[in-house]
């Protein structure tokens, strides 16, 4: 090879590898700083899951104090616009308003407890007598069980003849652990009335504070067209998810009566009131309608035919007239829907189960209208949420 082309080729390699020094800073620095970019987002989910796990330990130690104010901020909601309408359609003042519409809601819970109470008692009285008549309409069924038991005493009695009696301890009556809870009951109910009327009354008080939070005008208006349309959407779902549930208590209050059931409008009212907790609800009021069925019936056919009604009736609720009104864009993924009720049921018991569906459905809500929330609304929903033009965080 010529001399020229070597010194032309080691020219060029020294060109290169200057080149290549100069540049590799400019590359360490921007892979410099997709590292500190993805250390800065794994720190961010790393708080939040923190934040995450705090506010569920936050709630499951302050359910004294949280359940109560949620129960009145969902009642508030779904009450807002009685008051609203008294006091642009009628001219009265909000604070008389919210008194009236709470008073009003008093006295249809004292109705309503009036009226079912003594049908609830009895039912729960002769609890004992109707279990003991189930047992002997499957008296056949449990023979051979029966048998097998015995068997299985006799071999126990045989290779262990020397035996001792365990002590029994005796076990508060039902009637007296009503007695015992029933203050302690009204005093949440008493502050959950309180709250309602608070909420009312104040009417857009907490908003206006938000408003002067915000520092620039265009932040002014994002955070009242959002709280507004938030607060109407979450107004518009719980009332349509409760006259949908009084629907499906009034159709089980008909059925029962026409089916022969005793109470009918106890288990109309039952249906009403479970129909909140998603799939546990309804599933619990059709087993106490078997349960009635199968004790005051006598045919296998007729007993069966109770919670079969029933069962049909969710159907058709679930299935056709929900979707219908609602739509599918206030629909949940189900598998989340049950992971949240085990959550909140865990947590709060009987009245999370209750809380859960309206929460998670508000939840999506709220997530809808924040950017940065959009994810979780994809995950907890059926489909991806419509796009909106003009909403920030």
């Amino acid at each position: 090879m010529p001399i020229k082309e070597i010194l032309v080729d080691d020219s060029a390699q020294d060109l290169a590898q200057r080149l290549a020094d100069d540049a590799s800073p400019t590359q360490l620095d921007h892979r410099e700083g997709g590292n500190r970019g993805t250390d800065i987002r794994t720190l961010k989910r790393t708080l939040v899951a923190i934040l995450l796990i705090l506010g569920l330990g936050v709630c499951y130690l302050a359910q004294e104090v949280i359940v109560p104010l949620l129960v009145a901020l969902l009642l508030a909601l779904l009450l807002s616009p009685v008051v609203t309408f008294l006091e642009h359609k009628v001219r009265i003042p909000r604070f008389i308003g919210g008194l009236l519409t709470t008073v009003a809601v008093v006295a249809a819970l004292l109705y309503g407890l009036f009226s079912l109470v003594l049908p609830a008692k009895e039912w729960i009285a002769h609890a004992p007598a109707t279990l003991q008549t189930i047992q002997q309409r499957f008296s056949e069924f449990r023979q051979p069980i029966k048998q097998a038991q015995e068997a299985s005493r006799k071999i126990e009695e045989l290779t262990q003849p020397s035996s001792t009696t365990a002590p029994v301890s005796a076990q508060p009556s039902l009637l007296s652990s009503i007695a015992t809870g029933t203050p302690r009951v009204l005093e949440k109910i008493a502050a959950v009335l309180l709250l309602v009327y608070f909420f009312l009354s104040s009417g857009d008080g907490f908003l206006r504070r938000m408003v002067e939070i915000a520092p620039t005008l265009h932040e002014k208006r994002v955070v009242v067209a959002i709280a507004r349309e938030v607060q109407d959407e979450m107004s518009r779902y719980l009332i349509t998810v409760s006259l949908i549930n009084f629907g499906l208590g009034v159709a089980t209050t008909i059925i029962m009566a026409l089916i022969g059931v005793p109470n009918p409008l106890l288990w109309g009212a039952l249906a009403f009131l479970l129909n909140f907790a998603p799939y546990v609800g309804p599933a619990c009021t059709g087993l106490a309608l078997a349960l009635a069925g199968f004790a005051t019936f006598d045919t296998l056919g007729h007993a069966l035919a109770v919670p079969g009604a029933f069962f049909a009736l969710t159907a058709i609720e679930g299935q056709l007239i929900t979707p219908t009104i609602l739509g599918r864009r206030l629909s949940l993924n189900p598998a989340v829907v049950f992971v949240w009720l085990m959550l909140w049921g865990w947590m709060w018991g009987i009245v999370g189960l209750l809380l859960a569906g309206p929460l998670l459905a508000c939840f999506r809500i709220v997530c809808q209208h924040v950017q940065s929330l959009r994810p979780i609304c994809i995950l907890i929903g059926d489909e991806a949420p419509p796009e909106r033009n003009g909403q920030k965080d």
